[in-house]
């Protein structure tokens, strides 16, 4: 075997190595699941006392627990900024964060002002992270000021990671002082914040598998490797139904948002990375056309996410006006990530346009 195709295997069997190379498709998984979290309207019988419908039920948990695609939009996160934090110094980092961040905000956050009527100054509240940090933390488009928020965080914990001699005990340290403060701050914090803090664990890991992801090019998954992600990801899917279906408390406060999440999002990434690298090899070009939609949806995430603040405000309005739950949801769907998509190829044409002069200058030099 040469040294470029044994090369290839080894790539193909890091399951670190995958999760980098299908990381817009998992993302575009992870895309959909919130907005099936968002906009789905279940189609099915719902579960009874006296009939238990099976499709019924997992139709509304897997809805229900779409939230867990921030947690891996979360892990992804920390896997990138250890790549991008590379790419020149921490004022270009800071901005390539904001470009990527503050048009589609602000241009949803103006559009809700406009339609539902907001005041100026709760406007001001929304857009300045007031809102967040002192009302409501899982209000209007509350994903952006927590991932703004990690991003101002990351390079001081980076810089402190990067010279630890052992990453995963440092990994460990930074997640046992997270608990217990959180413990602590229990009967202090509010307790919504809770949704965000108890996210900070599954960035931190992304972090430590970006690491890896760059060093540690010779790690071999084997077929335990996957049976032991199996179980995790299954024992995160049954700690969600406890704390979300069943009202089980788990350690702290939305208890659902920390070790299910957590459990599901070190899990589901590698399993899903592994089934599109098997069905590009083995389904030929089914498997691509398969990675290359679902990939599709990973490069407007974040559009799609701002965007689906106005649209599912207006689903309740439709039912009303007695449109079908099958039209509704196929509307969502398209219109959702059409706009999205049409949104996100303005945004980069605007930065394209922006970024001309400066790019003359630098040619000059």
């Amino acid at each position: 075997m040469s040294n470029k195709a044994s090369h290839n295997e080894i790539d193909s069997r890091n399951g670190f190595l995958l999760v980098s190379k299908y990381r817009n498709a998992i993302m575009g998984i992870a895309a959909l699941w919130i907005l099936a979290f968002h906009a789905w309207i279940p189609v099915t019988p719902a579960p009874t006392p006296e009939h238990f419908n099976v499709l019924g039920f997992l139709e509304r948990y897997i809805k229900i627990i779409g939230y867990c695609g921030v947690d891996i939009f979360l892990l992804l996160s920390g896997i990138g900024l250890t790549f991008a934090i590379k790419k020149g110094s921490i004022l270009r980092f800071y901005y390539r964060r904001l470009r990527r961040i503050i048009l589609p905000f602000l241009v949803v956050s103006v559009f809700l002002w406009r339609v539902f009527g907001w005041s100026t100054l709760e406007f001001i509240k929304h857009i300045s992270g007031y809102n967040f940090y002192f009302v409501k933390a899982d209000g209007t488009m509350w994903f952006v000021f927590a991932i703004v928020a990690l991003y101002l965080f990351f390079p001081l914990y980076y810089k402190l990671f990067s010279k630890a001699s052992n990453k995963l005990l440092f990994t460990g340290i930074a997640i046992a002082i997270w608990l217990v403060i959180s413990l602590i701050l229990q009967n202090i914090m509010r307790t919504d914040l809770y949704g965000f803090t108890n996210r900070i664990p599954v960035f931190i890991i992304g972090i430590l598998f970006g690491y890896i992801t760059q060093n540690k090019k010779d790690i071999v998954f084997k077929a335990w490797t996957y049976i032991l992600l199996v179980i995790i990801l299954v024992t995160g899917l049954y700690l969600s139904y406890l704390t979300t279906l069943q009202n089980f408390y788990l350690i702290l406060p939305v208890g659902n948002c920390f070790l299910p999440n957590l459990l599901i999002a070190v899990s589901l990434p590698f399993l899903i990375a592994k089934i599109l690298d098997l069905a590009e090899r083995r389904l030929s070009l089914f498997g691509k056309v398969l990675v290359t939609v679902i990939s599709f949806f990973g490069t407007f995430t974040l559009e799609s996410y701002c965007i689906q603040e106005w649209f599912i405000k207006i689903i309740p309005d439709l039912m009303n006006d007695g449109i079908s739950i099958h039209l509704i949801n196929l509307g969502m769907f398209f219109v959702i990530n059409a706009t999205a998509w049409v949104a996100s190829v303005l945004f980069k044409y605007f930065w394209e346009l922006v970024e001309i002069p400066f790019k003359k200058h630098k040619t000059v030099e």
